[in-house]
């Protein structure tokens, strides 16, 4: 990839700038290849550049920089052994830059060699005290016809930018193996020299291919710019898999045929759909986990959130490539095994494990506010608070993130009850719902917590709301929708509800508390499949403000409120109770 990109800048954007001015013109009567040719210390490195085939292009009127390391200082037998290919882009080319740059006057700079590495030059008239890519300088400034050569103590090292790391290692195929799954390559015609058409088609005798990645396009990285800066978890292939039986058990599609259902309103008739998602159940699963896998895994350093990767110092904040934040970077750097890994474009970690918490990657904390079908002759009023009443408490969860969207711009959802029946709402849950444990929450907002609450319900009544609460899914055993009943003393729930209205008040139904935003915990749940990826399918949530039984109207009328304030339903993976109760 590398190699067909640097064609594409050596044959274009360097051609007139390569072309030496009359008064930078070099009085040496040899080219850069008859210098290094005929220079005893050199031979090694004339060897390898002969080999390579680039003494032709050093022989040149292009003017070029020649850093050649001396005799002794070459690993030769790694060099000997590559293929011609190899050799050229990682080694000959690592030593070779465009233009001619002589240590005149004292320089400090970096220079991007002809395989688009960086290093850093520096220079004085003092020939011990100048470097290149750390390697001192034993004798600087050998004029030739075409450029200018300095000698080195040792190699300038070649180091792989990630993704060239990717491609190379071992080590990481299974993460390399997903990755390049997403490469696609495309003729650079504008830089590619063309040749005959042969049969009505242009052939090119040079062709420059760009290299894209959709996957890296996805998760905003490109792992092959050498003008980036990067940390990356490189997680071994033991750690993928590892990872892989983990997550993967997430994204269960029993065997493909998911159902659901869809509830709507026709006037003033609740209408009900039912619903089929039909999908290769191995296959979405399996990429699925990948994906989740390898999505969190790169860290811009010039992102304000992992500035102290590059400092040397610590922080208590990483922000991947795609926006995921984690609240661990010190126990996610800590699963390295061995040295850090230098790169050309950043610092890699190889590590054994992925500590990743599940919650801050493949299993998020999900909200909707998505309401169906509701049994009433109005339509439900969206209220957005534009002044909260202070004295009103704000929504707390435990172990949940801090930046709960309405803690800054609380918007519910108003059914004020009318009907003499069931009062009843459906809220379509997220399709992100993978098939696993949620604790589940339904947020009620009490009508003072709008300090202008009088402007649109004046008659609002400072009660409790009384409400009960099921759940409808898609159950594989059966191969048909269930239904869920949660108990407010029973986190487990049940598969069956309560037997007369009565029940509903007097043992099933939830309370809110009014003076402050409630989070009011209806149970955990674990979903038997996974929704995420589906079309059409999702579980539903169902809010039944019920009936007050005709015995006891008048005592539950006294206490408590049917209208409905919904500000969304909230959905949070149980491992983060789990996690809480093993830090206390």
């Amino acid at each position: 990839m590398a190699a067909g990109m640097l064609t594409a800048s050596s044959c274009s954007d360097f051609d007139d700038y390569n072309e030496a001015p009359a008064e930078q013109s070099p009085t040496a009567a040899q080219t850069l290849w008859e210098n290094i040719n005929s220079t005893p210390e050199l031979s090694e490195f004339a060897a390898l550049v002969k080999k390579s085939g680039y003494d032709k292009e050093l022989s040149s009127s292009r003017f070029y920089t020649v850093w050649a390391p001396l005799n002794n200082h070459i690993d030769l037998a790694k060099w000997q052994n590559a293929d011609s290919a190899t050799l050229r882009f990682q080694f000959v080319e690592n030593h070779i830059a465009d233009y001619n740059h002589y240590i005149s006057s004292p320089v400090d700079k970096r220079i991007i060699t002809l395989n688009e590495k960086s290093y850093v030059f520096k220079g004085t008239a003092d020939d011990n005290a100048s470097s290149f890519g750390g390697q001192t300088i034993a004798k600087s400034n050998l004029a030739a016809l075409n450029g200018v050569i300095h000698q080195l103590s040792g190699e300038a090292v070649y180091r792989y930018n990630f993704y060239e790391y990717l491609t190379a290692n071992k080590e990481t195929d299974s993460l390399s193996n997903y990755v390049m799954r997403y490469e696609m390559q495309e003729l650079d015609e504008q830089n590619s020299v063309a040749g005959p058409i042969v049969d009505g088609i242009q052939t090119y005798e040079d062709s420059v291919m760009i290299i894209s990645n959709a996957f890296l396009d996805g998760i905003r990285c490109n792992l092959d710019n050498e003008d980036s800066t990067y940390t990356m978890l490189l997680p071994t292939n033991e750690a993928w898999e590892k990872s892989y039986a983990t997550v993967k058990s997430n994204f269960n599609y029993g065997n493909g045929t998911i159902l659901g259902e869809r509830y709507y309103m026709n006037n003033t008739t609740q209408k009900q759909d039912s619903l089929k998602d039909e999908v290769n159940a191995s296959y979405l699963s399996d990429s699925l986990t990948r994906k989740a896998i390898a999505s969190t895994l790169v860290f811009s350093n010039n992102n304000l959130y992992n500035t102290w990767l590059s400092e040397g110092t610590t922080g208590d904040t990483l922000m991947s490539t795609n926006r995921y934040k984690f609240s661990n970077p010190a126990e996610l750097l800590s699963q390295q095994t061995g040295a850090a890994i230098q790169m050309s474009n950043g610092t890699g970690f190889l590590v054994d494990s992925l500590a990743f918490k599940p919650w801050e990657t493949y299993k998020p904390c999900l909200v909707t506010m998505r309401m169906g079908a509701y049994k009433n002759a109005t339509e439900p009023k969206n209220i957005t608070i534009s002044t909260f009443n202070e004295g009103v408490g704000m929504l707390n969860i435990p172990g949940y993130p801090d930046n709960i969207y309405w803690s800054y711009d609380l918007s519910f959802q108003w059914i004020k009850a009318k009907l003499v029946g069931d009062e009843t709402a459906f809220y379509n849950l997220s399709g992100d719902i993978m098939s696993s444990s949620y604790s589940i929450y339904c947020i009620m907002v009490p009508p003072c917590a709008d300090a202008d609450y009088s402007s649109y319900d004046p008659d609002a009544e400072m009660k409790q709301t009384l409400f009960n609460a099921s759940l409808r899914y898609y159950n594989p055993s059966t191969k048909k929708m269930a239904e869920h009943y949660f108990h407010p003393t029973k986190p487990e729930g049940s598969s069956t509800g309560p037997k007369t209205a009565a029940d509903k008040m007097d043992e099933w139904a939830f309370k809110n508390d009014i003076t402050k935003v409630d989070a009011v915990y209806l149970g955990d749940f674990t979903f038997p499949v996974s929704y995420v990826g589906l079309s059409n399918c999702y579980p539903n949530l169902k809010i039944i403000a019920p009936k007050f039984d005709t015995a006891n109207k008048d005592f539950y009328s006294q206490l408590y409120s049917r209208d409905l304030r919904i500000a969304g339903i909230l959905l949070i993976p149980t491992e983060i109770t789990k996690s809480n109760a093993e830090s206390r």
